[in-house]
């Protein structure tokens, strides 16, 4: 994925990004409207983004078909994914924040850390763990 590609990458993008994601470990096949029920919206807005999603490379879909993560949608996704579960990590294992406040908070946060943050993060937190064991 190039630079411009990446830059055009939203929070909302992340978010289905994710989401389809999580729902094809799951599934075999990703619907719409388990998109929808997922991120509570319509199944009109997930099929809004669906085609900017495709004009972007990011997922194959056929209408009424199932959506499936590109090579490059598929790469992206598990690092929105991998970003989100290491800031749940963190805010639950090491701060003692409640799970699902932890899960709201990551969602929010998982936009805003680079890479580089991110991975001195999951250093950080490895350290920490072992300690406690």
């Amino acid at each position: 994925m190039d630079s411009t590609q990446k830059n055009s990458i939203t929070r909302s993008k992340e978010d289905y990004l994710r989401v389809i994601y999580e729902l094809s470990e799951c599934n075999k096949e990703v619907q719409s409207s388990g998109v929808a029920e997922r991120l509570g919206i319509t199944r009109a807005s997930v099929s809004r983004m669906m085609t900017e999603l495709k004009s972007s490379g990011l997922i194959e879909k056929e209408k009424y078909g199932s959506i499936i993560l590109t090579e490059n949608g598929y790469k992206l996704a598990m690092q929105i994914k991998n970003k989100h579960d290491l800031i749940i990590t963190f805010l639950v294992d090491v701060l003692g924040v409640n799970a699902v406040i932890a899960n709201k908070d990551a969602c929010k946060m998982e936009h805003a850390v680079s890479p580089e943050t991110a991975e001195r993060l999951s250093n950080q937190i490895s350290k920490l763990l072992c300690i406690k064991e």
